[in-house]
């Protein structure tokens, strides 16, 4: 949809209407920019948290194997303690992976994009304003 540039008919209401554009403008680049920042943190843990979880996963494998050849009760119940542990953090990885799953790093992409259209349209609609005002009579 085009602009209606003629609604604005004297240089005062296109200064008006060039600051309420800028502000919103500079408001929108201060969330992209946010967002851009939290969306590189996110990625990343998105990463470690995923393979922690492969590695804790491989952890309990192992015991749970030395676990059926261990004859001696005290080192048997030490390495269940273990195992215990290490489902508890298997948990709380995955109560993680909830959180900065490849799913939420996908919309917050989504929103950046979003964000990067909306500022693009707010900077040509600037522009356009600037030299419709030029064509107005003092």
């Amino acid at each position: 949809m085009e602009l209606n540039l003629g609604l604005l008919t004297t240089k005062a209401e296109c200064d008006t209407a060039i600051e309420i554009t800028t502000a919103e403008k500079t408001l929108l680049e201060r969330r992209l920019r946010n967002l851009g920042e939290s969306l590189e943190d996110k990625a990343e843990r998105t990463t470690t948290v995923k393979e922690g979880i492969v590695s804790v996963k491989a952890i309990i494998a192992g015991f749970e194997s030395a676990l059926s050849v261990i004859t001696d009760e005290k080192e048997k119940r030490s390495l269940e303690l273990k195992i215990e542990r290490e489902e508890t953090k298997l948990k709380s990885l995955e109560n993680r992976n909830a959180n900065y799953s490849s799913v939420n790093v996908l919309e917050d992409q989504i929103d950046h994009q979003q964000l990067e259209a909306q500022v693009t349209v707010l900077t040509d609609a600037i522009t356009q304003i600037e030299t419709h005002k030029t064509t107005l009579a003092a």
